[in-house]
This record gives C-alpha cells, structure tokens and sequence, in this order.
C-alpha cells in the first residue's frame, strides 16, 4: 500500500529520530518505522496486534500500536505507549492511500488520549486532501465524505 506521511507526522518522527544519542536512531523511532513499513507491506490486511480501528472516529481510522511487543515490535515492553494514527484517502479511480497523520504517547492519558487526537488525525486528512485534490477522506464503512 501507498503510504503518505503528513507533515507534521513527519516533524514528530524526526523528533524522534533526532532524540537518540548523536550517530545512532532511537529504538522508538525504530520500531515506529517498522510500524510504518509493516502498513506499506500488508495495507488493510494489517490487523491486531499491530493496529485496530478506532471505532469512535467517522473517518476509516486506525491506531498502530508500539505496545504490547508484537512481531513487529518484539522489544516494546514499556513506555512509551505509542499510537500512530492513520486513515485512508481514495482518488476517482478508487485507488487507495494511507495518511499517517500523527502519534502520541498514551502513557499518562490511557484511553482518554484518543478523543482530542482522532479529531486533530481527522482534520489532518482533510489537510492532507485539500493539497492532494485528486483524493477524498474514506468515511466509516467506504463512504466518501
């Protein structure tokens, strides 16, 4: 699958890459990484525990997760409790992308972390749309918006 990075999701994995020791990557932003390119590999088949749906979004959005360890994330035992949201935009031909719009510790908020940032993934898309006019946000159950 054709995956897009928003840019501000790009600004924090930099963040991220650039908070290791000089000369080396930082493990989380490894295993984010990782994440991303287990999404490019397996698009919409990609399923738990990697990912889930995040149910209360009107968006066709989902969460990775960095947390629990996982195939692809065998060594995120701890904080920080990750999620990277992303959702999915579709052109007139029905060809499909997914925008990775951003990620966020949970650590502290739990699940109280996703209501404030389903709205900012959902405005992202819209954004990211709005700069790639050929596509359109993929609504809950395939619906264009």
């Amino acid at each position: 699958m054709d995956v897009r990075l928003h840019p501000l999701f790009q600004d924090w994995i930099e963040r991220l890459a650039d908070s290791a020791d000089p000369g080396e990557l930082s493990d989380v932003y490894v295993e984010v990484m990782a994440l991303i390119a287990a999404l490019e590999e397996y698009g919409r088949d990609l399923g738990d525990p990697e990912c889930h749906p995040v149910v209360t979004a009107s968006y066709d959005l989902y969460a990775l997760r960095r947390s629990p360890p996982t195939s692809t994330t065998p060594y995120a035992m701890g904080p920080p409790v990750l999620r990277i949201l992303f959702g999915f935009a579709r052109d007139e031909g029905g060809t499909e992308v997914a925008v990775v719009t951003l990620g966020g510790d949970k650590t502290a908020l739990g699940n109280a972390w996703y209501p404030a940032n389903i709205t900012q993934a959902q405005d992202r898309i819209d954004q990211w749309c709005q700069r790639n006019p050929s596509y359109k946000p993929v609504m809950k159950r395939g619906k264009w918006k």
